[in-house]
């Protein structure tokens, strides 16, 4: 089979005649391509495959539109940043796993920077995020991000705007966006959502992505031998031709029924990741600056709060009603929850579509507000973290009892209030928030905050991570306080569930930074 490509400004033509096994890596590549029409010529015996020009690169045809990138890298960045910057440029699609706090953002916008020497480059972010990554862009890169607000305004931009946009995953939603492989590059900020199995968000960007020839993957908590979360984002990026292929190639189930990298495969396995991510926690593993010694270790505190009578006998009764009995050790996820609300001095009631509650006697909220009250005497703004709305109103309530007003935010409060309260607490208007660490616990920089009060938490590891690191992380010169108040009866089992998970990431890290150095050769 020989073939003949013709590129020009719209479309690339591939025109197939006969048949060799010369051209056979072009008739796989052209069945790879995002999308295609094929004509028959039977006069000629030809077939030709008609795609968007666009799609060159993936046919290996250099247009003279690649890699114009090369300008001097920003002056500030430290000396990983610049390191983890020129490895994502080389492979064009590339995972940045990079802690929290090590300054993804930056990483990121100097590699939106050079892309957008190539055309447009669209940046998805958290929609809480999106202003302080165009104020970062703007003070650190002299950068004006173009923010997209609406579906129809992305689209126009993907096809017809210039330089570098933004906005947030929710624009996923609807369906595959078509226009967004007319980019030069696309940045995924925050991206352990692509981990989630099926989610919708998650496939319409893969879907909406193939092709895009640069991609960079950015997020702080990668779960360590996490499957999924390496499948997820191998397939984003491109790496895989199908999510299956990692774990075949490389994993085993344990005996716990568990994947598991294979004894003999470890090696090839890290030499793989390394060509397309890099996992860091701290530079100074790979030999880079040290700028984790100086940041003072968190100040932890944990309390342990006496059940009440009544909290005891709502706990026998919905255990009864459950057939666990005493046995709160085979508490499953609903299970849990539902002793978490009895903790927080409430409980939903079921089958109500409007999530009524009823109120029952506990100690916790009086102990979270008396914490706060007292930091806030030290001088110091308190987040208080918590898993409920109605619990978020009790501890509201318990404040307000004291003369302290607190910003509350709920997923149900409109954008603009939401961003009109964090405004507040970073100007230190508001000295006092209450949130749940899914709407403010990913991305922000919070260090103005220097106590953290967890009047909930579930069994995620990964957000009470997160939610801690908003405030203790590299730029932060002050102790964190962390207070962890908790009835052992109640919320035992999520609390013991909490550390084992972290104990386990703090080894995996440990493991997985020393393979990654092994792999690159530092």
């Amino acid at each position: 089979m020989t073939n003949n490509i013709i590129i020009d400004e719209q479309s690339l033509k591939v025109k197939f005649s006969g048949y060799t096994l010369d051209d056979y890596e072009t008739f796989i590549r052209c069945k790879l391509l995002p999308e295609s029409e094929l004509d028959y010529d039977a006069e000629a015996d030809s077939y030709t495959i008609t795609a968007p020009a666009r799609f060159a690169p993936l046919l290996g045809v250099k247009t003279g539109k690649e890699g114009k990138a090369g300008l001097p890298f920003a002056s500030h960045l430290f000396d990983y940043q610049s390191f983890v910057v020129k490895r994502a440029l080389e492979a064009r699609r590339f995972a940045a796993w990079l802690d929290t706090g090590l300054g993804k953002t930056h990483v990121f916008l100097e590699w939106a920077r050079q892309v957008s020497a190539n055309g447009n480059v669209l940046i998805l972010s958290p929609l809480q995020v999106i202003p302080q990554t165009r104020k970062i862009a703007a003070e650190y890169f002299d950068l004006r991000i173009k923010r997209l607000d609406s579906l129809i305004e992305l689209r126009n931009w993907c096809m017809s705007g210039k330089g570098i946009g933004i906005c947030n995953y929710e624009k996923m939603i609807p369906g595959v966006l078509p226009e967004l492989r007319y980019l030069a590059g696309l940045v995924a900020d925050e991206s352990s959502l692509l981990k989630t199995g099926g989610g919708v968000i998650k496939w319409n960007l893969i879907k909406s992505a193939r092709g895009i020839e640069y991609k960079l993957s950015c997020t702080a908590t990668p779960a360590p031998n996490e499957v999924m979360e390496y499948a997820s984002q191998a397939s984003f990026l491109e790496k895989l031709r199908t999510e299956g292929e990692i774990l075949w190639t490389y994993f085993i189930r344990n005996k716990r029924g568990d994947w598991q990298v294979k004894p003999h495969a470890r090696e090839a396995f890290y030499r793989f990741m390394v060509s397309w991510s890099v996992y860091m926690r701290n530079p100074a593993v790979f030999g880079f600056q040290d700028i984790l010694s100086t940041l003072p270790p968190p100040d932890i505190r944990e309390y342990q709060i006496e059940i009440t009578p009544e909290q005891r006998e709502h706990m026998h009764f919905f255990q009864t009603k459950n057939g666990k009995g005493m046995f709160n050790d085979r508490a499953g996820v609903k299970e849990r929850s539902k002793l978490s609300q009895i903790a927080k001095g409430f409980i939903y009631l079921t089958g109500e579509a409007q999530r009524k509650s009823i109120l029952i006697h506990s100690q916790k909220p009086d102990y979270v507000a008396d914490l706060a009250e007292h930091d806030l005497a030290d001088g110091l703004q308190v987040i208080i973290w918590t898993v409920f709305d109605a619990e978020s109103e009790i501890v509201a309530l318990k404040l307000v009892e004291r003369g302290i007003e607190a910003g509350v935010l709920t997923g149900s409060m409109p954008w603009a209030d939401r961003q009109a309260v964090l405004d507040a607490f970073l100007s230190g208007k508001v000295r006092v928030i209450i949130s749940k660490a899914q709407l403010i616990g990913y991305g922000l920089n919070l260090q103005n905050c220097r106590s953290m009060i967890f009047s909930g938490f579930d069994d995620s590891f990964e957000r009470m991570y997160q939610a801690i690191r908003r405030a203790y992380r590299f730029g932060q010169t002050e102790t964190v306080r962390v207070h962890v108040p908790y009835i052992p009866e109640l919320e035992g089992m999520i609390f013991e569930n909490v550390q084992g998970k972290e104990r386990q990431f703090m080894e995996d890290v440990g493991m997985q930074e020393r393979y990654y150095r092994e792999a690159l050769g530092l």
